[in-house]
């Protein structure tokens, strides 16, 4: 029984070993991959590296990040930084990992979360002097881009008051032509009903004449 016991130790101590050399044969070449630009290979053999739960988790999974961010994935590698904070971390690596989540922010514009991420990572480690130089420029960045904003809102404001003066005053024009077609209207009307006014008076008064010749017939007649 105790060979059996001391077998299956062995054997576990040996792949334990094996995994360990293997996951740190992946975060090795994903170095040597890094170091010669090519990030996504160097991204598959970190993530090779963590199928493996060994001691090189943590390099692995870091590194990994670094990788996503050089790509251009900014929010891949923000997931994978923010994954890596927890307690046990010592402030200045918990520092480190804020410091480079306010980068991914910094890629994307978004000028309002760097600044919290640079505070963070001041507040973990004061005497970051990148951090703090990076806070100052998201905060300078961050005023440009709200004063921008602004900008535009007043001019969006400026142009739609714009527009809809243009409207009323299309508006007015068209009820000015309305009143005016009206009146034109009314007129034409009176002018039609005063014309056939005179002509019904000239045809009565036409019924009622009496021709001359019809005068001298009823003159001889008498």
């Amino acid at each position: 029984m105790m060979k059996i016991l001391l077998a299956f130790t062995l054997a576990i101590i040996t792949s334990t070993v094996v995994c360990a050399q293997n996951s740190l044969h992946n975060v090795i070449e994903g170095n040597k991959a890094y170091r010669k630009k090519e990030f996504d290979k160097a991204a598959g053999l970190y993530r090779k590296s963590l199928e493996q739960k060994t001691e090189y988790d943590f390099q692995a999974r870091y590194n990994l990040a670094n990788s996503l961010y050089r790509n251009g994935d900014f929010e891949g590698a923000r997931q994978t930084y923010s994954s890596l904070l927890n307690d046990s971390l010592d402030n200045r690596t918990q520092s480190r990992l804020y410091h480079n989540i306010g980068n991914t922010y910094m890629q994307e514009e978004n000028y309002e979360q760097s600044v919290i991420a640079y505070k963070n990572a001041l507040r973990l480690n004061p005497s970051d002097e990148d951090a703090r130089y990076n806070l100052s420029y998201a905060l300078q960045m961050l005023k440009k881009q709200q004063q921008n904003q602004q900008n535009q809102q007043n001019q969006q404001d400026n142009q739609d008051q714009q527009d809809q003066q243009d409207q009323q005053d299309q508006q007015d024009q068209q009820d000015q032509q309305n009143q005016q077609n009206q009146q034109n209207q009314d007129k034409n009307k009176d002018q039609n009903k005063d014309q056939n006014k005179n002509q019904q008076q000239k045809q009565e008064q036409e019924k009622n004449e009496i021709s001359s010749g019809q005068a001298d017939q009823m003159l001889k007649a008498l």
